[in-house]
């Protein structure tokens, strides 16, 4: 992206992210009118507010959306997923058709984008009001079920559907489980996917923090847990929102 398309980072709510103006890949057009009704007006929070010390249970991330405490969710699908997806040379990878698999989905925005006509779309959370408040929102935006579904679930014991997924994306889940979950999370990627399906990381944060959640990542965290059944098509520096810029970088695996 060049300079001026940068700066979507530092103005969340009064922009476009794509030089022309919408962005079609789903149902989430992110122009200033949808940016509008999903992300939260007023948002101060920085990513460690709160979350340093959240409950983890599900009855505390459910206490966390009534509060509207949710700092990790922007409100609006992430510059790096738009550059995969719509930009980037990788994007021929990507699956047009199948389906696909959000967990932690929180308000379902990048549910949204990613589903459409030819791609179901799922999106998965263990807090009973998040998931609730993206059927709200579907229904208030019109969406079918059959482009935009959501599943209220435990990513390492949730039912998935006949065929598996064949594309996942995972920003701020991986970082939000312990670290010690960290292997039997790369073991339930390689049961959901199919043969060639592939799944984005969108590694965030990089450090060397020992507390969270988030929890600090690197690219040996992840090619430790996915080397055995995925090929790494793609690990690079992305476009971020300002707060995490320097502290994210874009995967792309591949199911073997």
């Amino acid at each position: 992206m060049n300079s001026e398309n940068q700066d979507i980072v530092k103005q969340p709510g009064t922009y476009s992210f794509l030089p022309n103006e919408h962005c079609n890949a789903g149902h989430y057009e992110v122009s200033q009118t949808c940016v509008s009704i999903l992300a939260p007006p007023n948002r101060h929070h920085s990513d460690r507010v709160h979350i340093h010390d959240l409950p983890r249970s599900t009855d505390g991330w459910n206490e966390l959306w009534k509060r509207d405490i949710h700092p990790w969710d922007k409100g609006v699908p992430s510059p790096a997923l738009i550059e995969v997806i719509e930009q980037k040379p990788i994007k021929d990878h990507i699956p047009k058709t199948g389906n696909v698999l959000v967990p932690g989905c929180g308000r379902g925005v990048d549910v949204f984008y990613l589903g459409n006509e030819h791609r179901k779309a799922y999106g998965l959370d263990i807090s009973s009001v998040a998931v609730q408040l993206c059927k709200d929102i579907r229904t208030e935006k019109g969406i079918p079920e059959a482009h935009a579904d959501f599943i209220l679930g435990d990513f390492f014991k949730f039912e998935t559907p006949t065929g598996g997924f064949q594309l996942v994306y995972d920003y701020t889940f991986f970082c939000a489980i312990p670290p010690s979950l960290r292997p039997d999370w790369g073991r339930r990627m390689g049961e959901i996917i199919s043969k060639d399906g592939i799944l984005i990381t969108l590694m965030y944060p990089f450090g060397d923090h020992t507390d969270g959640p988030p929890f600090a990542v690197s690219e040996d965290h992840y090619h430790s847990v996915l080397d055995a059944n995925f090929e790494c098509l793609l690990i690079d520096n992305c476009t971020s929102f300002e707060a995490r810029s320097g502290r994210e970088k874009m995967g792309v695996w591949r199911r073997k």
